[in-house]
């Protein structure tokens, strides 16, 4: 018998400071996630790999499906990604605090670790005076995102995203 893939629940946690913003919002299920992996077993690792709550694989030799699947060079298994709310922890995708660190979202992860996130486009923003940004690339620049709210008269900013990846104790 082959060694057992070890399921580990990770989560994402997110962090940035607000200017005049309510939330930023990753939206589930279409928000495209990107990580940099590591296989569970070796070195092996891919980096800016997308994955999406929305897409389905099913997997080699077994009656379940993931939200992402890749095969490392090295690696007899697949390794394996499904999207999963944490009851109580996370919140769907939705950071509503400026300067604290958020979980916004968890990974059930076999035969792999997530080492790194990068926000990518498709982030929903919402300022304190109601106006809502849809599809914003929060990569686009690295001072961090900027615009004008009309319906308040003031500026707004989202600076300084950081992340965690945090082994989750259920």
């Amino acid at each position: 018998r082959s060694a057992t893939v070890v399921m580990v629940l990770l989560v994402l946690y997110v962090k940035a400071e607000f200017e005049n913003i309510e939330s930023v919002t990753f939206p589930a299920p279409e928000y495209h996630y990107c990580f940099d992996v590591k296989d569970g077993q070796s070195d092996e690792d891919r980096k800016g790999v997308f994955m999406c709550a929305e897409d389905t694989q099913e997997l080699d030799n077994s009656r379940g499906e993931a939200n992402f699947v890749i095969k490392f060079p090295d690696s007899k298994k697949q390794a394996s990604v499904v999207f999963t709310d944490v009851k109580g922890v996370t919140t769907s995708g939705v950071v509503a605090k400026s300067g604290e660190f958020v979980p916004v979202m968890g990974f059930e992860c076999r035969g792999l670790e997530l080492e790194a996130w990068y926000p990518t486009k498709g982030a929903v923003i919402k300022s304190t005076g109601g106006t809502v940004w849809k599809d914003v690339d929060l990569s686009e620049d690295p001072d961090g995102w900027f615009e004008y709210c009309e319906n308040a008269s003031n500026s707004v900013g989202v600076t300084d995203i950081q992340f965690e990846i945090r082994k989750h104790k259920s």
